[in-house]
């Protein structure tokens, strides 16, 4: 079978056959050589650029060890790599798959957050405040889970190799009183203390910014050494994959209006430090 152009859903469908099989510690040598293909070409599955059939996926699936529900999401997203971008519903108590392995491998993720603290910059008692209110009929149990795996999630930030980070909010998400005034104001010292690492710089859109771009709603970009830039657009129930450069491009110019009319990184520092002494005195 020819190479074909590689799409997000082809990509994400390789990483999680890579993640899937380097979790069973098999070596891509022997899965190759039980599909009876050649090591390069089973890298190109892996990493998207060879487009899998079902069939393949099955086949991998066999040699992997992946069976049940499991195996079934993954010969099903097979079948759905026409075009470009794809739509993931949520339907467990875990983060997409398909961002975390996107996450995972970006060389910078520029994330836009109207009314919250991005979720890698959150400390675990806002996390628990936020994920307390946004998650609806979940149990006590399951909260505590998302904020265990949220909190997991940001070893990202100081890994070898560490993506870069641009973090862009507004001035109403850091006033925003969640969890109240001692775990708004602990928040915002986090935030100031991770803006310190030098993979990480952030903006503030001022409240005296009344009108923007960015008030359409959050949204992230993640870009890779070699593969096209990712759009990520998420909502109650399901997460939207973009990387058709016209369906990009507005992102990312979006990305470039918010920063030319934010303050810059270190009037950013100054306002958040002033949003600490104002919580502590109310």
């Amino acid at each position: 079978m020819a190479d074909q152009q590689s799409n997000v859903n082809a990509r994400s469908l390789g990483l999680e056959l890579q993640r899937l099989r380097k979790e069973r510690n098999i070596m891509a040598e022997d899965v190759a050589d039980a599909l009876g293909v050649s090591p390069s070409t089973f890298s190109r599955m892996e990493n998207g650029t060879r487009v899998l059939t079902s069939e393949e996926v099955a086949s991998i699936c066999t040699v992997l060890r992946v069976k049940g529900v499991q195996r079934a999401e993954l010969i099903d997203l097979a079948r759905r790599q026409s075009g470009s971008g794809f739509m993931e519903s949520h339907t467990t108590d875990e983060q997409s798959r398909s961002y975390l392995n996107f996450e995972s491998t970006a060389t910078k993720i520029t994330n836009f957050e109207l009314a919250l603290v991005p979720g890698l910059a959150q400390t675990a008692e806002y996390a628990h405040a936020i994920l307390s209110a946004l998650r609806v009929g979940d149990s006590d149990e399951n909260i505590e889970a998302w904020v265990g795996q949220r909190m997991s999630r940001q070893a990202i930030l100081t890994r070898k190799l560490s993506p870069a980070f641009h973090w862009i909010l507004t001035e109403e998400a850091l006033r925003r009183p969640v969890g109240g005034p001692r775990v708004l104001a602990r928040q915002i010292r986090h935030l100031v203390d991770l803006t310190e690492n030098p993979n990480v710089s952030l903006n503030v859109v001022a409240a005296k910014v009344a009108a923007h771009p960015g008030l359409m709603g959050q949204f992230v970009v993640m870009e890779f050494a070699s593969d096209p830039t990712i759009v990520f657009v998420e909502d109650r129930t399901t997460g939207i994959f973009l990387d058709d450069e016209a369906k990009v491009a507005p992102y990312m110019l979006t990305v470039e209006k918010l920063t030319d009319i934010a303050l810059d990184e270190r009037a950013s520092k100054r306002l958040m430090q002033s949003i600490v002494r104002d919580v502590e005195r109310e």
